[in-house]
């Protein structure tokens, strides 16, 4: 057996004991104080003399034992962080860098920086500009670079699609979460638009070519695959691309079939899809004789391939079957 790292058990618990370990440094810091007072204190020595003994105030000794308090109840140590922060003035060089940004909006703080020196006299480090561009941006004098990376905004399920939910598939029946997908295969120099559902349990695959990658190509390939599918589709699984989105959610919602959406840098979730896609990448794609040379012709060769792979493949998870011995056999056993 292959080990690639620790449990993340064995982390929790070193994390556990590094944190138990800062405690009891930050704890030895007031005991002693602490309880020579405490002593004192029961032989009845005042506090005067108490101050003089060990060295601190009446005040430092009741905030000393509150904080051994608080240590004993586990609580983390307070912050070092300074209660009063020094604010950012900045002057002249801010000045300066809003013209300088302004004419050149996709410029980063490395540019700035060495143009404000070479051009101004303003000598600022790269820090020191990217921290003066956050705060510009903050007021609203610069605007955010139109090369900047976009942060993904999260799907909003108002519609017809629902989130996805874990479910054992031990349990699916058949027809239950196809899953669909797609990916972009170039072939005699086309770039063609590869669509495929494929079934759990019996895996069975359906898939075809588009030109386009859009909601409207996934929209014709989900009517297709109704029309074609030998078994009713109880529910469909995919990813939350926009082709999966707007015309082909509304055609979901029209033939009642639920749309369930994988979360986002999830594919795993799909992996049955994603393997037929290497399947047919494989034994259909990387062929040499594969000579088509247009959409019409490249879906009539993946048509073959694919009664092909539903009729004559054997599957190992299904006992040998092919998809359509399986689908046929689970059919009779239902009736």
């Amino acid at each position: 057996m292959r080990i690639h790292g620790l449990h993340k058990n064995k982390h929790r618990l070193y994390a556990y004991a590094r944190t138990q370990d800062c405690l009891d440094v930050y704890r030895k810091r007031y005991e002693d104080g602490v309880r020579r007072w405490k002593k004192l204190k029961f032989e009845n020595v005042c506090d005067s003399r108490c101050q003089d003994i060990c060295g601190m105030s009446r005040a430092t000794y009741y905030r000393h034992k509150k904080i051994l308090k608080d240590l004993n109840k586990g609580s983390v140590p307070p912050s070092k962080k300074p209660r009063n922060l020094n604010k950012p003035h900045w002057g002249e060089a801010e000045l300066q860098l809003v013209k300088v940004r302004r004419e050149n909006p996709t410029y980063g703080k490395e540019k700035i920086a060495i143009i404000l020196k070479r051009d101004h006299g303003q000598i600022l480090s790269e820090s020191t500009v990217g921290r003066i561009l956050t705060s510009l941006k903050n007021k609203g004098l610069v605007q955010k670079s139109p090369s900047a990376l976009r942060t993904k905004r999260k799907r909003q399920f108002k519609s017809h699609a629902k989130p996805w939910t874990f479910k054992d598939y031990k349990t699916m029946t058949l027809g239950e979460r196809v899953q669909i997908d797609h990916m972009t295969v170039t072939k005699n120099g086309i770039c063609f638009k590869h669509f495929q559902a494929w079934e759990r349990g019996s895996k069975f695959i359906y898939a075809s070519v588009y030109a386009h990658a859009k909601s409207s190509s996934a929209k014709r390939f989900l009517l297709k695959f109704v029309k074609q599918a030998p078994f009713k589709i109880q529910s469909i699984q995919v990813e939350g691309r926009s082709e999966f989105m707007a015309e082909f959610e509304e055609a979901c919602a029209e033939l009642g079939i639920p749309l369930i959406v994988l979360p986002p840098q999830k594919p795993t979730y799909n992996g049955g899809v994603e393997r037929g896609n290497r399947i047919f990448r494989e034994e259909f794609y990387n062929q040499n004789n594969l000579l088509a040379d247009s959409i019409a012709s490249m879906r009539f060769e993946l048509s073959q391939a694919v009664s092909k792979y539903n009729s004559y493949r054997p599957h190992r998870a299904a006992k040998g079957l092919t998809p359509l011995h399986y689908i046929h056999s689970h059919i009779l056993e239902a009736s």
